[in-house]
């Protein structure tokens, strides 16, 4: 039965994809903004690399199960995984919703004088502006990949309990019962033919 395995295999090459892609950007975001308290945590480059590390185990546990047709250690493993990976995602999405919560929806002037200009190589307040506005959608995207792992996460926790609970084509062994009889019939052990008695179905010649 491949249909388990097809399923873990194609989760774990989805997790990989978006855990590189979740990684790339935390890496950007710190580039970006190296000044910035939220850049430097680092939340969606820990993320990443926890949820590609998930989506190997995953094409692992996949292959393993299209050889055995059963499940093995790797699928648990991945289903512990899955499941560390939806805290894990949970904390970037977090993360990202306390930057947006603290710079604000709209970069107001009050919001854009935290920021240290001089440090930032922004001399103007239009400046100052645009820097602000490109860090909120950076926290905002950042929080938005942080759902979207969320609900992988939680999908592939969800495949790999049911293919813990596969067993695949295993047939139950045969068993046997053998029933004696209780009525047997009645049997009368005659004693043997004694030379000379009597023995009325004999014929005389």
């Amino acid at each position: 039965m491949c249909q388990p395995g097809c399923y873990l295999t194609g989760m774990g090459v989805a997790l990989v994809i978006l855990g590189v892609v979740d990684t790339f950007f935390g890496i950007g975001a710190l580039a970006a903004f190296p000044r910035n308290y939220f850049s430097r945590v680092g939340a969606p480059i820990w993320t990443g690399l926890f949820v590609v590390l998930t989506g190997v185990i995953g094409i692992m546990a996949g292959r393993k199960f299209k050889q055995t047709g059963t499940h093995s250690g790797f699928t648990a493993a991945f289903l512990t995984l899955s499941i560390l990976g939806i805290f894990v995602a949970w904390a970037q999405l977090g993360m990202s919703s306390w930057a947006i919560a603290i710079y604000g929806y709209s970069c107001s002037p009050s919001i854009v004088r935290i920021f240290d200009l001089s440090a930032i190589s922004v001399t103007t307040l239009n400046q100052a502006n645009g820097y602000c506005w490109t860090m909120i959608h950076l926290h905002r995207a950042g929080a938005a990949l942080g759902g979207l792992v969320v609900i992988m996460c939680l999908v592939s926790s969800i495949l790999g309990c049911v293919a813990c609970c596969n067993r695949g084509n295993q047939q139950p062994g045969q068993s046997g019962m053998s029933m004696q009889p209780t009525n047997q019939p009645d049997t009368a052990n005659y004693p043997p033919a004694v030379r000379g008695a009597y023995n009325p179905q004999a014929r005389y010649i």
